[in-house]
């Protein structure tokens, strides 16, 4: 698993990711080489001023995104009811598993999310800065602005889940850390722009931006619609994801590559390296005839643990190196018009949502299906257990998702689960190294 300790300077880290993403993605989207001396080593002027290095950028982006993922899956699944230790595991994320008494915030665990979004977030600057300025034809321009601030909005949205404050403002280095509210309505604006910037093109004014930038698999629109979904239950504005969820397109399954030489990142920590598995309790605590976690889990194969009183299952899912990741899965879309309509107090809608979701036994795309038998009102008679029983689905539905922590904050459980801690302290190392971040760090 690739993980980073170093911290630079805005000016730095935005060349050195310029560099290395033009380089990665010229190779991967076949572009041609940059008109400087050296195409091996292009400055970041040079990226920023030419056609194929801005659009090599945009290719970046998204392995930077794709990459850096197991970097907000660790924290997330680790301190909820998703993911074990296995005894070759470091320590960090073990302390991650019991919340402590002895956990450090100089950890890389606690790092890598902050430096994740950092990187995402000044190369999607860049790419807001340059791509009007380097001769794009206006649709690939227009889509490629809107990824940006697709890929800023995502990492945003993922860092705004594991700590309780961080800056959104990632022009300059030391920005000050912002509370969760400020951040939820910068990624919500941050996606609004993003749909607005391509709603009116046709999949024609698109083409180019498929052609040479998006990834195999990634659909640019219904990923939009399905983060605008997602972060606007998150910051309460429940009309509005259940109508951005409605948009979302259920056969169409929009996905993160890794072709050769890279490879899935959770294959990478838990398959390869071994550090990591799926609780048994994920099995355990399923209603009865549930399929799902079988789908994820091995639930019959238990490795050592650390602690060696946890009982593990092997993963499943993501078993092969090459595996592509979903951005998000379909289903979360229903269950987010579920819990919508549930927020809203409409019990009849919301119940309509749930069971298209629970008792569905196959979809067009590759996501597990629960094929349960449908809930009635008699099963769930009151608001509480509405929002218990969504929180189940969703469970069991997104798995691994990414979606866990916010979840078990949010919703009431239908288990005795417990988080092992609220919220990732700030980096100790930006703790030390940035006077705007200190008054976040506590005493």
């Amino acid at each position: 698993m690739p993980r980073t300790h170093e911290r630079n300077g805005a000016g730095t880290m935005r060349i050195r990711a310029a560099i290395a993403l033009a380089g990665l993605a010229l190779l991967a989207a076949g572009c041609q080489s940059l008109d400087v001396k050296n195409p091996n080593s292009p400055t970041q002027q040079s990226v920023l001023t030419d056609v194929n290095g801005v659009l090599a950028l945009g290719v970046g982006i998204q392995q930077q995104y794709a990459q850096g993922l197991i970097n907000y899956l660790v924290p997330n699944s680790l301190v909820t009811d998703e993911w074990g230790t296995k005894s070759r595991s470091l320590i960090s994320y073990q302390s991650l598993l019991t919340g402590g008494p002895n956990f450090d915030p100089s950890f890389d665990v606690v790092a890598a999310p902050y430096t994740t979004t950092y990187r995402i977030a000044l190369t999607a600057n860049d790419i807001l800065t340059a791509a009007p300025n380097v001769g794009l034809a206006a649709g690939t321009q227009a889509g490629l602005v809107a990824l940006a601030r697709l890929m800023r909005a995502m990492a945003l949205g993922q860092a705004i889940q594991q700590y309780k404050q961080v800056p959104f403002n990632y022009n300059l280095a030391g920005g000050t850390p912002q509370p969760r509210a400020a951040v939820l309505d910068t990624v919500v604006s941050l996606l609004e722009q993003a749909r607005a910037g391509v709603a009116s093109l046709s999949d024609t004014d698109l083409s180019g931006l498929k052609s040479r930038v998006l990834g195999p698999g990634f659909d640019l629109r219904n990923t939009i619609d399905a983060m605008l979904a997602r972060y606007y239950l998150i910051r309460g504005n429940y009309q509005q994801a259940v109508d951005a969820a409605a948009h979302v397109n259920q056969g169409v399954l929009s996905v993160l590559t890794y072709p050769s030489p890279t490879t899935n990142p959770i294959w990478s920590l838990g398959i390869n390296a071994q550090y990591v598995c799926g609780l048994h309790s994920f099995t355990t605590q399923a209603q009865a005839g549930d399929p799902r976690p079988a789908y994820w889990l091995q639930t019959t194969v238990h490795p050592a643990a650390n602690p060696a009183d946890s009982t593990l299952d092997e993963l499943k899912k993501f078993s092969t190196q090459n595996e592509a990741i979903a951005v998000y899965l379909p289903a979360e879309m229903l269950l987010i018009q579920a819990e919508g309509y549930a927020r809203l107090n409409n019990t009849t809608q919301a119940l309509v949502f749930l069971n298209l979701e629970r008792t569905a036994k196959s979809w067009p795309v590759d996501q597990p299906a629960a094929g349960l038998a449908a809930l009635t009102t008699a099963d769930i008679p009151t608001a509480t257990d509405l929002l218990k029983a969504i929180a189940y689905e969703r469970r069991y539905e997104l798995y691994q998702q990414g979606t866990r922590w916010e979840d078990m904050r949010r919703l009431p459980q239908p288990w005795n689960n417990a988080l092992s801690m609220d919220f990732l302290p700030l980096p100790q190392s930006e703790c030390l190294n940035n006077p705007n971040a200190r008054p976040a760090c506590g005493p």
